[in-house]
């Protein structure tokens, strides 16, 4: 515990507005520096939560949370049922056999790759119900297509245009293997929400797609269970591979965690990466605090001297200058604390304010996905953040307050 005297020490060296006050200067700095390094440290991190935590909810909105596929590529439909009917229904709410390829979509002259979807049926509890921004969802099933509404302003489509489609798949003429072909009306254009989605992926009737890939009648490639609880989807996954050995069955499973791995994994170490470049900041605030401290306490050689004289111990002076560097530290920690939480609340305000201000927009939709930056604050990682800066602000502390209580107060004075 500090003494009566020791506090007011503290507070005099610290808020001194005398010209010899010069650690008033120096602790402002440093509260400066710190300050910026944690709120930067809070509002990067906040933001990149927020970025992952949007791109998964959308990439879980968006996608079935755990698909089947056979190892033969063709999945039949008893085969299918047989599965379906042996799974616990509790981990799944809702499932779809579809089928799906690559191929091209081609107007004019112009052409671009596209995932290819088939469904057999579009109808209220298909999730494309509610993306739907202009047109319908497919009735005729033989020469109706669905496309997104980055596709259609890409290749300049609107409801009612004609389109082609290749794939893969070739017939065989006297010319040689060419592409099969499908002239197509478009009738929908969706917004899933997602750049990546809208632009390379189409939607046709299941009857369509087998028919053009030249598959047998109850054919499919892929079954998609919907989750009520997609980020415990391994447990479902582990029960359906219990499930498709009892049954023999050439089946693998593939959640969305697995499909969506490397870009969860990138998002995870970019923000490490940030937090230690970020950190940087408050190394360079607490390397403000060391020379501070040195160049004060050398300053302070004749009133130390005078302290020592008065009967104050090593001990006692240690404490006054460790305290003055922990006080830095801790100051500037909380304001930090305080400017990046208040960043972070209002952060959409703020760029929606410098929007108008610059007559742009930050963000492009197209580049990154997302059109506002979200953010989620969490709170283990703002505590996290505190304690790091606080002991660095300790470490940092350490060496100049041992310094102190090694000056010679006979030396000193007649020094001066």
């Amino acid at each position: 515990m500090l003494s009566k005297s020791e506090r007011l020490l503290i507070f005099r060296f610290l808020f001194s507005k005398k010209s010899d006050g010069y650690v008033s200067i120096f602790a402002w700095f440093s509260i400066i520096g710190i300050s910026l390094g944690v709120a930067a440290i809070i509002i990067v991190m906040s933001v990149m939560n927020g970025f992952r935590i949007d791109l998964t909810n959308r990439i879980i909105g968006l996608n079935s949370h755990l698909n089947i596929y056979s190892f033969d590529k063709e999945i039949a439909n008893k085969q299918a049922d047989e599965l379906i009917l042996n799974i616990d229904s509790t981990f799944f709410y809702q499932y779809f056999k579809s089928i799906e390829t690559k191929g091209l979509v081609i107007k004019n002259n112009e052409s671009k790759g596209v995932m290819i979807k088939g469904y057999d049926d579009y109808d209220k509890d298909h999730y494309l119900v509610n993306a739907m921004r202009e047109g319908s969802l497919i009735k005729n099933p033989i020469n109706e297509i669905l496309i997104g509404d980055s596709l259609a302003n890409e290749m300049n489509l609107s409801i009612g245009d004609k389109v082609k489609i290749a794939i893969p798949k070739t017939d065989k003429t006297i010319l040689g293997n060419i592409p099969r072909f499908k002239t197509l009306e478009v009738v929908g254009i969706f917004d899933l929400g997602l750049y990546e989605y809208d632009s390379n992926l189409i939607f046709l009737s299941a009857s369509l797609v087998r028919k053009l890939l030249l598959y047998d009648e109850g054919i499919y490639n892929k079954i998609e269970f919907f989750t009520s609880f997609p980020n415990d989807v391994d447990l479902f996954k582990n029960h359906l591979e219990v499930e498709i050995s009892k049954l023999l069955l050439n089946f693998y499973a593939i959640s969305w965690k697995d499909q969506n791995q490397t870009l969860i994994n990138a998002l995870k170490v970019e923000k490490n990466v940030m937090f230690i470049i970020l950190s940087l900041i408050i190394l360079v605030a607490s390397l403000n605090i060391i020379s501070g401290l040195i160049i004060f306490v050398k300053e302070k050689n004749k009133d130390i001297g005078i302290l020592k004289t008065f009967g104050m111990t090593n001990k006692s002076i240690i404490k006054i200058f460790f305290t003055i560097g922990i006080s830095i530290g801790l100051i500037g920690s909380l304001i930090g604390l305080i400017i990046g939480i208040l960043f972070t609340i209002n952060i959409k305000s703020i760029q929606k304010f410098l929007e108008h201000l610059l007559g742009t927009k930050l963000f492009s939709e197209e580049v990154y996905y997302l059109s506002s930056l979200p953010s989620k604050i969490s709170f283990n990682e703002v505590v996290y953040v505190l304690c790091v800066a606080i002991i660095i602000s300790i470490i940092s502390t350490i060496f100049p307050a041992l310094s102190s209580a090694r000056i010679d107060p006979i030396k000193s004075l007649r020094s001066e």
